[in-house]
């Protein structure tokens, strides 16, 4: 037990407790590269490559969230399966509620963030 316990309190103990830490935090349907950079210690490109195997091998699939461009929101507005499909205008409908000036936005305007979902149709 004592072996143990002086593991626990080591660097070894902090580097275990900091892989929980990042699993624990993160959410299986919102997966972004950063998540995966932080908990391999690897750069941001060698991350992503990862995640790209993964959905390759069919254990993640690619998503893209469309953020709302005002500095007071920044909400997703709506998610899809691929850049494609994302429509030539989008209206943020919280921006709307709240009666901002501009709630109506152009492709061009968003904020596209890709991100993955853990693929639970894998057996």
């Amino acid at each position: 037990m004592e072996f143990f316990h002086k593991i626990d309190k080591s660097f070894i103990g902090r580097f275990i407790d900091k892989r929980l830490k990042i699993i624990a935090s993160t959410d299986p349907e919102r997966i972004y590269v950063e998540n995966v950079r932080s908990f391999y210690g690897v750069k941001t490109s060698v991350a992503k490559i990862f995640c790209e195997m993964a959905t390759k091998d069919n254990l993640f699939r690619k998503n893209f969230a469309v953020n709302c461009p005002n500095d007071s929101c920044q909400r997703v507005i709506v998610t899809f399966n691929s850049k494609h499909d994302i429509p030539e205008s989008i209206i943020c409908e919280h921006c709307q509620l709240l009666e901002k000036d501009k709630f109506e936005f152009r492709k061009d305007e968003l904020k596209v963030v890709e991100f993955y979902k853990l693929n639970t149709a894998v057996s």
